[in-house]
């Protein structure tokens, strides 16, 4: 972040100085007071399980310039004297302070939302414009009304371009995300089936995505996936929109894709307005292929070139938890442990029907899906017996739901096991992985399945040859 005055930072987030000198400067910004940022100005957030007023004299004594509260009463060892500002909603306030720095920078900002595969898409696009400018990008799951106003701080005179990824579960929030962000190209990978606990349906889900389409300014451009019926409707007619498809005439269409042997990758041809590109993506992820068409055509609008696009989708590393290749001895771990929905659990499992040996499904629970929950996990355990699937390990409360789902589509019980935990389902796996084996583990964050995984190295080591 640019350097600020107490006064100027007070001007911009609608507070009062209310103790301290307002000609203090910050030239940084925190929320976590377990990691603090010396000469940084301290946001005190608020949460159903943390308040962060019980740690402004923390903040103070390692080193923070200033500090933005919503009260002062009640704030224990506060110095008299320290640079403290006050405002009615931390959090508003840190969106405010964030929308100034985008303001104040020219760098281009692509936002990539949708119900799966925003985070390859959008390190996608990150790698991609890499390779010709520096790129400001979300870094680890910082894509909320937090994250992305922490992420939009980092904004320097350095950076020719923005890649920010948007994350809501709840109506109203893309409308935030959307001002503060204030993006020249926005994406909508797909509306699926996630957090429909808080927003009810899948029509809540396009409703509430649907303002990164509608609240964009003027001049910028929509990346629309063909391919899904709602992106097209919440794209509309109006504006300029570059398109991108897996099955129709499209600005970026695939042409081709492959599998590389071993899970080493996927060999994919794309047709680029007229020309063909030929690319290398370092991932098995069957959604990958549709996911690079995507950064194609947000990279587009930045006149980027072919060899921009092969090296970039070339270099691109997912985040860590999403289809990682894990080989233990004789057995392929495929770590998705990142997070998990209806749409990603899908195509995880069609990654998994494409590798080579036995394919055994670990499966945590589906979080946010309310009272949808129960049918979704049975239609899981039905989508793994019709893909073929020869073994299903499902773990937590709707173990059952899995296994029934997988058994009503014909599935025998003796492929089937269900696991109250971790710990249980460990202590199963031992008997049920052998060498040769490809093992998906895939869960919500909520589930930490990356214990599972942590767990499987070690039996992998000593899996017996049966």
């Amino acid at each position: 972040m640019m350097t600020l005055k107490v006064s100027e930072i007070a001007a911009v987030v609608g507070g009062i100085v209310a103790q301290g000198s307002p000609e203090a400067a910050a030239d940084a910004v925190f929320t976590d007071s377990r990691s603090p940022a010396p000469g940084g100005v301290f946001f005190a957030l608020a949460g159903p399980r943390f308040d962060g007023h019980a740690f402004v004299k923390d903040v103070f004594d390692k080193g923070a310039a200033a500090a933005v509260v919503s009260r002062t009463e009640g704030i224990a060892g506060l110095v008299p004297g320290l640079p403290l500002i006050v405002v009615d909603d931390t959090l508003r306030a840190l969106g405010a302070l964030a929308c100034f720095v985008r303001g104040a920078h020219d760098a281009p900002v692509v936002a990539i939302s949708g119900s799966a595969g925003k985070t390859t898409t959008k390190e996608m696009v990150a790698a991609i414009l890499g390779r010709t400018r520096k790129v400001l990008k979300t870094e680890g799951n910082r894509n909320n009304l937090v994250g992305l106003p922490l992420t939009l701080l980092g904004l320097t005179n350095e950076h020719a371009a923005a890649v920010v990824e948007l994350g809501i579960s709840e109506m109203g929030e893309m409308e935030r995300l959307v001002e503060m962000a204030r993006p020249d190209v926005a994406v909508l990978t797909n509306i699926g089936r996630a957090h429909l606990e808080s927003l009810g349906s899948i029509e809540g889900v396009a409703m509430a995505k649907g303002p990164l389409f509608a609240n964009l300014g003027e001049g910028a451009v929509k990346a629309v996936n063909l391919d899904d019926g709602w992106v097209v409707r919440l794209a509309g007619q109006a504006g300029h929109c570059i398109t991108y498809s897996a099955r129709e005439a499209a600005d970026v269409r695939v042409r081709e894709a492959s599998p590389l042997p071993r899970l080493g990758g996927i060999r994919v041809a794309y047709d680029v307005r007229g020309k063909t590109v030929k690319v290398v993506i370092p991932t098995p992820s069957a959604t990958a292929v549709i996911n690079g068409a995507a950064a194609i055509a947000a990279s587009l609008p930045f006149g980027i070139g072919a060899r921009d696009i092969e090296e970039g989708l070339a270099s691109f590393s997912n985040a860590h938890g999403r289809m990682d290749i894990v080989r233990a001895g004789g057995v392929t771990i495929l770590d998705d442990t990142y997070n998990a929905n209806p749409a990603s659990m899908a195509s995880a499992m069609r990654t998994l029907a494409a590798a080579e040996g036995r394919k055994v499904a670990v499966l945590g629970e589906m979080l946010e899906l309310g009272d949808a929950s129960s049918a979704e996990h049975r239609e899981l355990g039905r989508l793994a017996a019709g893909l073929g699937i020869d073994v299903v390990a499902a773990i937590g409360p709707k173990a059952l739901d899995v296994t029934e789902g997988a058994r009503d589509a014909g599935m025998s019980e003796s492929r089937l096991h269900g696991f109250r935990n971790k710990k249980e389902a460990l202590a199963g796996l031992r008997f049920i992985v052998r060498e040769g084996d490809a093992v998906l583990v895939k869960g919500s964050r909520g589930a930490a399945l990356e214990e599972v995984v942590e767990g499987l190295k070690g039996l992998g080591e000593a899996a017996p040859a049966n």
